[in-house]
């Protein structure tokens, strides 16, 4: 859901009035720091707030199930019995198969166990995930499921004839509420994959990796749902997104969003769209800076940042507790990074990724641009300087705003060379400036423009999305030329 959500635009200097009181009554940025540390669960904003992925009844539960508004019938639901050998468990997970009809998976049993061979493979390739994701990495461990799925209280997982829809998908289980904890945010789930990645239904990729790639993301949602079901969609998908490289580096899969990402940086990070998988290179920045369990942190201690469910102040608490920056900052540093990105400073692995496009031009000499910005997002501007002692850029970002601004220059190639950056940044806005010199020794300079401010002053209902407070605000841009 894209927030719309605009703050009229008034001078360069200020907000309007009302924005400038919601904004003073806004999570303040040191409010979250404790949050790690907290030992209570902190509430939630509102009452319709819900997992980022809905509770639904498993494959094995019928497709019979009454629909009313707390119990959707699973459309993939099995229509017939499972298989006489079903599930098939290994230390950590059951798989469940059927043998007949649309869902069924292929007979071809190699070692005449009773176990189909896709059957195995796919309980080898979790196992593979579990030991990367909870014991290399250190997650949770999920939350048991006790008698659902048979008895085994380890994740199951479902196969399924899914393709052409999508790759697979993780779900808590329904009806997990109690008098005691009447919204219960550490669910159990499970997992529902395709029962063949046949060629024909994902066409141009392959079998073994569709399954690894798939198993990692998914099984990344059931530990997510572990530490808080209820953080934001785009926290969620951007981490397991990034948690897929971490246990088939050598597959790369999530590459494919990067394209859809690098023409959407004037979008916030917090958008939950097709985005939010390409967030996670926001994710692979901060590892790269904070180190690899610096993502498992942010999730252990979201349950206790404030507002409930505020993914943007669960980073913020772990940044904080890292010692370093806050969440603004960190994103005005990684804003200026995407800049000359492909030169591979600030990301592990960005040499691999498409350049940036840039959203225009800067004049130097002449009228201030304005560009009008949403929350948690940047525009990259050509600078071109060519002769003179330096080159210099000037903001003027609205007051309680905030605001970053980074000139990035590239000495060499896009690969090859390297960047020289000056950044600037501040939490309320007003004049920023950053400067260059020499400018002719540069193959490309950059201005980047970031709207940092993360901040919302409730849940919107309607929207079922938070309230930002600082969206279609005004930047004023200029730059000169020191000869």
């Amino acid at each position: 859901m894209l927030t719309t959500m605009s703050i009229r635009r008034l001078l360069a200097a200020g907000l309007a009035t009302t924005a400038l009181v919601a904004l003073a009554g806004a999570p303040a940025a040191s409010a979250a720091a404790p949050g790690v540390a907290q030992a209570t669960i902190a509430p939630l904003a509102s009452a319709s707030q819900h997992p980022f992925i809905a509770p639904k009844p498993r494959p094995s539960e019928g497709a019979d199930r009454p629909n009313t508004e707390d119990s959707e019938p699973n459309r993939n639901a099995y229509s017939v019995p499972e298989a006489p050998a079903s599930p098939a468990c290994g230390a950590h997970f059951c798989v469940h198969w059927v043998a007949v009809g649309l869902d069924a998976v292929g007979p071809k049993d190699s070692d005449g166990d009773g176990i189909p061979n896709y059957v195995e493979r796919v309980l080898g390739v979790a196992e593979h995930v579990h030991e990367v994701e909870n014991e290399k990495l250190g997650w949770r461990e999920p939350v048991s499921d006790g008698t659902e799925g048979g008895g085994h209280g380890k994740t199951d997982i479902y196969l399924a004839q899914i393709g052409a829809e999508l790759f697979g998908y993780a779900a808590p289980d329904p009806h997990q509420d109690t008098r005691k904890h009447p919204m219960q945010r550490h669910l159990h789930g499970y997992l529902v994959l395709d029962n063949n990645y046949s060629a024909f239904e994902f066409p141009g990729t392959s079998q073994q990796h569709d399954l690894e790639v798939t198993l990692a993301h998914e099984y990344n949602h059931i530990l997510q749902f572990g530490y808080d079901a209820f953080q934001d969609a785009w926290f969620a998908e951007a981490s397991a997104t990034w948690m897929e490289d971490q246990v088939y580096n050598e597959i790369d899969d999530y590459l494919r969003y990067i394209p859809r990402w690098v023409h959407r940086t004037d979008e916030p990070l917090t958008s939950a769209s097709m985005k939010e998988y390409g967030d996670a290179v926001w994710n692979q920045w901060l590892a790269h800076r904070y180190g690899i369990s610096f993502i498992r942190k942010v999730w252990a201690g979201a349950i206790h940042a404030k507002p409930g469910g505020f993914s943007v102040n669960a980073y913020e608490a772990a940044i904080h507790a890292a010692g370093k920056s806050d969440f603004s900052h960190d994103f005005t540093l990684f804003a200026a990074d995407t800049a000359e990105w492909r030169t591979g400073e600030g990301f592990r692995e960005s040499r691999l990724f498409e350049d940036v496009p840039r959203q225009g031009r800067l004049p130097l000499g002449g009228r201030p641009l304005t560009r009008t910005m949403n929350h948690t997002s940047f525009s990259l501007l050509r600078v071109r300087a060519h002769r003179g002692r330096a080159v210099v850029v000037h903001m003027l970002a609205p007051r309680g705003v905030e605001a970053g601004l980074a000139l990035v220059g590239r000495i060499g190639g896009e690969k090859s060379g390297r960047a020289v950056k000056d950044v600037a940044y501040h939490s309320d806005g007003g004049q920023l400036t950053v400067r260059l010199g020499d400018p002719s020794r540069f193959s490309r300079i950059t201005a980047v423009v970031v709207n940092a401010d993360g901040r919302a002053d409730g849940y919107n209902v309607r929207r079922l999305d938070w309230r930002y407070l600082t969206d279609g605000v005004p930047f004023e841009i200029s730059g000169d030329l020191i000869p």
